[in-house]
């Protein structure tokens, strides 16, 4: 079945965004031209971005959790996929553009994982609530006022359970707020919107027979492209997490032609402390036994043990984060790391400004690399 709406274009869809939307997508991939969406309307944040999904295009709705207990490694992802492996080379090789992963890491660090493939998907958007069935897969998802709710009822793959996300922090675009006419795009042609860059979440699951309970820090976004992944993007880091009061997320993409990217986002108490895409906003580098010799990252470089992340705050003031690996939950694919570990900051001010230093910064982050030229 065609996506509902495609022939209305995306003006259309946007004049309609408070009214219920439903759009169904087929699991097969489509010949006909794909469109994307690179600036923001009134559509809702989780309306799909990019559709028909042929074979260069893809989609994805992605949601994790990464434990609050400095003691545990647990974490899990989730993430509803439309995209083809040739325009998402990390997939598995399949006629089917509508596969859900998950991936966990238990307390003590042993990971597992599984997929399953949808014979359709529906996401529907009514305001800025949403839901999401990958239909025969038993993976779903709901949104109502500021909470998401992931139920899991696959048999097939052995896990069944839920995962809460209660937003705590504003959603925002690459370079600011949510707002209409910013920028979708975080590098050329590779759209990103991050709905919730923190929450107070709770996983409930059972992974084949064996339990996994636990609460920390929830995050949601989603990327899109009509055209594949690999066009555009060289190395790029990303990552979230919760220090103290503060949440943070980042994103430092290189493209094909060396060209650096970025994304800074922190709040503190559910308001914005900064969010830009400004070239001087943030710098993510790696750290540890492979340092920064590394940089800029390629196929051949081991993964670093840690990054150090510098955020500028305005008025001569900074926030300087050291991100150390704990567990990489995805060990098979040299070209991707997946990672729980821990952070520390401090904030420095100018000399002779009023406030203090805020040293003994702690928190728990989920965060990934990716590294796709030799």
């Amino acid at each position: 079945m065609r996506l509902i709406l495609l022939l209305c274009g995306l003006q259309a869809l946007a004049s309609a965004s408070q009214h219920r939307q439903v759009f169904e997508i087929p699991s097969a991939i489509q010949n006909e031209t794909s469109i994307a969406q690179f600036t923001s309307t009134s559509t809702p944040l989780d309306a799909p971005k990019a559709h028909p999904i042929n074979g260069s295009a893809f989609d994805w709705w992605y949601f994790d959790v990464v434990s609050s207990d400095p003691g545990s490694l647990a974490s899990v992802v989730v993430t509803f996929f439309a995209s083809s492996q040739p325009a998402f080379p990390l997939l598995h090789a399949s006629n089917n553009v509508l596969p859900v992963r998950l991936w966990v890491s238990f307390p003590n660090g042993t990971l597992a994982q599984a997929e399953a493939f949808a014979s359709s998907a529906t996401v529907s958007t009514e305001g800025d609530n949403s839901s999401g069935d990958w239909h025969g897969t038993g993976f779903k998802w709901t949104k109502v006022s500021s909470t998401y709710t992931i139920e899991v009822d696959a048999p097939s793959v052995g896990i069944k359970g839920s995962i809460v996300f209660k937003s705590t922090a504003p959603a925002h675009l690459p370079c600011g707020a949510v707002v209409d006419g910013g920028t979708l795009q975080v590098g050329p042609h590779i759209g990103w919107a991050n709905a919730v860059p923190d929450a107070a979440s709770t996983v409930n699951l059972e992974i084949n027979g064996t339990a996994l309970v636990f609460e920390g820090s929830g995050y949601h976004d989603k990327n899109w492209s009509d055209q594949p992944f690999t066009t555009h993007v060289a190395s790029w880091y990303w990552g979230h997490g919760r220090l103290g009061p503060f949440t943070l997320v980042w994103f430092d993409m290189l493209d094909l032609n060396g060209v650096e990217h970025v994304s800074a986002y922190l709040a503190k108490d559910n308001q914005i402390v900064t969010a830009s895409c400004a070239s001087q906003s943030i710098s993510v580098r790696p750290t540890g036994a492979n340092n920064a010799s590394f940089y800029p990252p390629v196929l051949s470089t081991p993964n670093p043990t840690g990054y150090h992340i510098s955020l500028d705050l305005g008025n001569k003031t900074r926030m300087e984060v050291d991100v150390n690996v704990l567990v990489n939950l995805n060990e098979f694919n040299p070209a991707y790391a997946r990672v729980v570990g821990n952070m520390s900051a401090r904030v420095v001010v100018p000399p002779g400004a009023r406030g203090k230093t805020q040293a003994d910064l702690q928190g728990m982050a989920l965060f990934e690399q990716f590294k796709l030229i030799k």
